[in-house]
């Protein structure tokens, strides 16, 4: 039973005080799961005092609607009630719940069902039959209030009993008083045509359903992703109290910030942490290198009906896609601080050629931080307690994922989460660490995590972040995905190698030199975190494909490449959501193959197989993995005609 209803499952200064004040106060419930709690508790009673309004009614034949009446006005009150109570702490319960009267219909369309069902064969005017429907009437009332009850107590702290063992005990424990009752009632004479079992499953769709649409909001849409954006800098409720803190969400030129959510059909979520670059210094602020603003106009495509947001796991047509059917938020990226940053830096002038090559003085909001923080906050109020959730971004996206998955343990205890980092392993060098890393002001916020938050930041890294937070969340279970050789100047060599030549603005271009530099870090990153979380709770792996591709999350090529003998990359996130043991590391092998692409429709061999534009005259390679071109090593070209690859040569 337990596992049927768990996959369903300021206004002033004066006013956002009180809300930070309560934030801080709470001891271990959140008002959205109080909220949440006292209305599922309003429904209980509600659900008790009509069937036994039915009970009453089948018995003495006497008008049932003063009952209902009366239990309305409690039911309202309490609903009512809690909504306030929530506001008063910043939080909308409202919106994330049917309102009361659309709950009120919800029951009373399944409680009549319920009622006619017992009623049907029994003769009401016939003493014993009468008081044997209202006996099994007043049976179903209970098992409906401890249902719902059960329910309540379970989602106000879900910290208390994230194995859901009390509320289990409780509902079978219903279940089971339910089932002994309607047995000793209908073993005397009750020619009701309704069955133990008929009965027993309309109650628990009945809590179901008011379970899913107290926890999971039903006024986010299901046919498109809804943008939220947040009121800009300087305007009423642009600051927000969160967990004792008070956020400022914004982009980097300060321009109002928006993320992006869609309800699916199961209650699972997908949190997906959007990439595309970072800076830290004049010149790469200046340059720019990642955007500034979130522009509803580029997202038009994700808010229209149907909408997704790319290819491969983006997709939500996909058969073989394990998201489609997931609430998802997509939280977009304009901060430049890999979704890390909580400071404001004014970066001076730069003159690199006077008169030519000149970067003016530049000031960067990199409020990451603040901008996820708020995609948490009402994550959590519009999916109370999802059965999965899946943490996941791309490029500087995947980093966002990394740090900001670990808050969301404490968030969902009950939930079993996962967190694939997509082209994000951190490799970077020690000089960025202890030169720029500092500008984003990240030291304040790193997660209170034994080996995280004690750490300086000049001795911090993605393994070690990694192996802190597989060690104290060993439920959670933490991955990346990389090619051997993630190329191009946005990939993660091209990065590494600009900070491996701060300031030489020449060499950006030549990205490729730092490629084995990097497949060497990256791959022993990989293995050494593996060996140290496997030393106690064996929840790390790693996936490299060959090639140099930058991201995988929106390729087609998750469902298919086996390129190197790897399993299709949608395979192994299956297994690492189930807890398969066909979640096990992997490396291509050979790693060194670059992917080949298809010569453009303008070419004089339009879908021919190629590796680089030279074999398509007049048109373009397209689709093919980022390299140089012409070649220069370590890539080469092995082999001639249409069995060429591309390769990259470390030796």
């Amino acid at each position: 039973m337990r596992e049927m209803l768990k996959v369903s499952r300021v206004f002033g200064v004066l006013l956002l005080a009180l809300a930070l004040f309560a934030v801080r106060a709470g001891a271990g419930s959140y008002p959205s799961n109080e909220c949440a709690s006292e209305k599922l508790e309003a429904a209980a009673n509600r659900c008790d005092k009509l069937l036994k309004g039915w009970s009453i009614g089948a018995k003495t034949g006497k008008d049932r609607q003063r009952r209902i009446d009366q239990a309305d006005r409690v039911f309202d009150a309490k609903w009512a009630s809690a909504e306030e109570k929530a506001a008063t702490e910043g939080v909308d319960c409202a919106e994330m719940t049917l309102s009361g009267a659309e709950m009120k219909a919800l029951m009373d369309s399944a409680i009549d069902e319920i009622a006619s069902e017992v009623a049907d064969g029994l003769d009401l005017g016939v003493k014993k039959e009468a008081n044997c429907g209202s006996k099994l009437l007043k049976s179903a009332a209970t098992m409906c209030q401890k249902l719902l009850k059960a329910e309540s107590g379970f989602i106000d702290d879900l910290s208390l009993d994230p194995e859901g063992a009390s509320c289990d005990a409780a509902q079978e424990k219903a279940g089971s008083q339910f089932s002994s009752q309607w047995e000793s009632t209908t073993r005397k004479e009750c020619p009701t045509t309704a069955t133990e079992e008929e009965v027993a499953e309309k109650l628990e769709t009945l809590s179901e359903a008011v379970v899913t649409n107290v926890t999971v909001s039903p006024n986010v849409p299901d046919d498109a992703f809804m943008a939220i954006t947040h009121p800009a800098v300087g305007e009423a409720g642009h600051a927000v109290a969160y967990q004792g803190d008070v956020i400022g969400p914004r982009c980097q030129d300060s321009s109002p910030y928006s993320f992006f959510a869609r309800r699916g059909t199961e209650n699972k979520l997908l949190m997906y942490y959007e990439g595309g670059g970072a800076c830290w210094e004049t010149l790469t602020c200046g340059a720019p290198l990642c955007k500034q603003d979130v522009d509803l106009d580029e997202y038009a495509g994700l808010t229209a009906p149907g909408g997704g947001f790319g290819g491969g796991f983006a997709d939500p047509t996909h058969p073989s896609n394990p998201f489609k059917d997931w609430n998802i938020v997509y939280v977009p990226y304009c901060s430049c601080d890999v979704h890390w940053g909580d400071s404001a830096v004014d970066y001076p002038e730069l003159v690199l050629i006077p008169g030519t090559l000149e970067f003016p003085a530049k000031h960067v909001e990199h409020r990451g931080y603040d901008n996820a923080k708020l995609a948490e906050k009402w994550v959590r109020e519009h999916f109370v307690n999802p059965s999965d959730v899946f943490v996941t971004g791309s490029s500087a996206g995947a980093y966002g994922a990394t740090i900001h998955s670990i808050p969301l343990n404490e968030v969902y205890p009950a939930s079993s989460i996962n967190m694939l980092g997509d082209a994000g392993n951190g490799v970077i060098t020690q000089q960025f660490l202890e030169e720029q890393f500092g500008n984003w002001g990240v030291e304040q916020n790193l997660p209170d995590v034994p080996g995280i938050s004690d750490v300086p930041t000049t001795q911090q890294s993605i393994p070690s972040i990694i192996t802190a937070a597989a060690r104290h969340y060993p439920k959670t279970r933490w991955a990346h995905y990389t090619a051997a050789y993630d190329g191009g100047t946005g990939g993660q060599t091209g990065f590494y190698h600009v900070m491996s030549y701060p300031g030489f603005f020449i060499v950006w271009e030549y990205w490729w030199d730092s490629s084995c530099a990097f497949n060497a870090a990256m791959r022993q990153q990989a293995l050494d975190t593996e060996a140290a979380v496997s030393l106690e709770n064996d929840n790390y792996r790693y996936y490299i494909a060959s090639g140099s591709e930058h991201t995988a999350f929106g390729n087609p090529r998750v469902y298919d490449d086996t390129t190197g003998g790897v399993p299709p990359l949608a395979d192994w996130v299956s297994a690492m959501i189930e807890g398969a043991p066909a979640w096990t590391s992997v490396e291509a092998d050979p790693f060194n193959v670059l992917f080949p692409g298809e010569c453009s429709s303008e070419s004089d061999n339009p879908g021919s197989r190629c590796n680089l534009n030279a074999d398509c005259p007049n048109g373009q390679c397209r689709g093919d993995d980022p390299k140089p071109d012409p070649l220069r090593p370590p890539f080469e070209l092995v082999g001639s005609g249409p069995d060429a690859s591309v390769v990259v040569n470390c030796q």
